[in-house]
């Protein structure tokens, strides 16, 4: 049996342990009759920001794609990001969104590299203005770090690990470049030649200090966008959550939500939030909603990107300035 139908198998499986754990005392009908009792305005409101999240990814996307001095409209990049949600969630491939959004950035005109490198910095950026928000609310969430005390230290980790990658990407002095590709050399040619190929991948946003302030302020406000969203979520399903623990929770459930042991989140993100939200009184029942009604809007999200990608052309692309 080839590599990625066994891992494909151990996700089902892992999923399928996580939903039977968590819903083995729930009553499935209960969750789908809380979900159904929701306020469908603030949801409907709630999936309207999702296209404010696309414009700003796309903003951000520009932006870097810009330091490699490669143009494109607003509209590809948008149209590129709704076809990887499409690919990450609804089909049976190995093939995800990242990827997807690598491959257009190539047909822009850049080198294969490059394309990699701008959305690899892209996804930093995101992953480091979660963290952010984590440490600056963390300390306000008691009842969460009571649950979990070592928690702000697990966060404050993260924080400085994304921190120094981003520093070696925009800040590091060009000596330290050097000196790193000397004794990735001195390893062996493979790894030589492979940090060659990162240095030099990134040396179009080394130094670049004003595209990483405005980078990362985009960053930012697509992260509070996105926790103002599942704030809504929460508010249409009567959880009473104090919001600034959702500037917590929000962000530290995404970052647990990324690790790729499930098919698609399914059974993580349920466990996740269960666990997350209960540390503030909200009981399994209301949790698996809001967690089901998450799932929905990924569902749907990938639906409209699949119409996209059935109906779009080639679409106006400019190359390198």
């Amino acid at each position: 049996m080839p590599k990625k139908h066994i891992l494909t198998a151990a996700k089902i499986v892992i999923s399928a342990a996580l939903l039977f754990w968590i819903l083995r005392s729930l009553e499935p009908a209960a969750v789908l009759h809380h979900v159904a009792e929701a306020d469908f305005i603030l949801l409907a409101g709630s999936f309207a920001m999702f296209f404010i999240g696309y414009f700003i990814t796309a903003l951000r996307w520009r932006m870097l794609l810009k330091a490699q001095e490669i143009s494109a409209s607003l509209g590809f990049l948008i149209r590129s990001f709704m076809v990887g949600i499409f690919f990450n969630n609804l089909l049976p491939s190995t093939i995800g969104g990242d990827a997807v959004r690598m491959y257009d950035t190539w047909r822009l005109g850049n080198s294969k590299s490059g394309a990699a490198s701008v959305v690899l910095i892209d996804r930093l950026m995101g992953l480091l203005a979660l963290a952010v928000y984590s440490l600056a609310t963390i300390f306000f969430t008691g009842e969460l770090v009571r649950s979990v005390t070592i928690l702000p230290w697990l966060v404050l980790g993260a924080v400085a690990g994304l921190a120094a990658i981003t520093w070696i990407i925009f800040l590091a002095p060009p000596r330290f470049l050097s000196w790193f590709q000397t004794r990735s050399e001195t390893l062996s040619p493979s790894v030589g030649q492979l940090s060659r190929k990162v240095t030099s991948a990134i040396s179009a946003f080394n130094g670049k200090n004003s595209l990483l302030l405005r980078a990362f302020g985009l960053s930012l406000l697509l992260q509070l966008n996105v926790i103002l969203h599942f704030t809504i979520v929460a508010a249409a399903l009567n959880i009473d959550v104090p919001i600034i623990a959702m500037f917590t929770v929000i962000p530290l459930s995404i970052l647990v939500m990324m690790l790729p042991i499930t098919i698609n989140g399914i059974g993580l993100r349920e466990g996740v939030f269960v666990f997350f939200l209960g540390a503030y009184g909200v009981d399994a029942i209301e949790a698996v909603a809001f967690a089901w009604v998450a799932l929905g809007f990924i569902i749907l999200q990938g639906a409209l990107g699949g119409i996209v990608f059935a109906f779009r052309g080639e679409s106006r692309v400019y190359g390198r300035r």
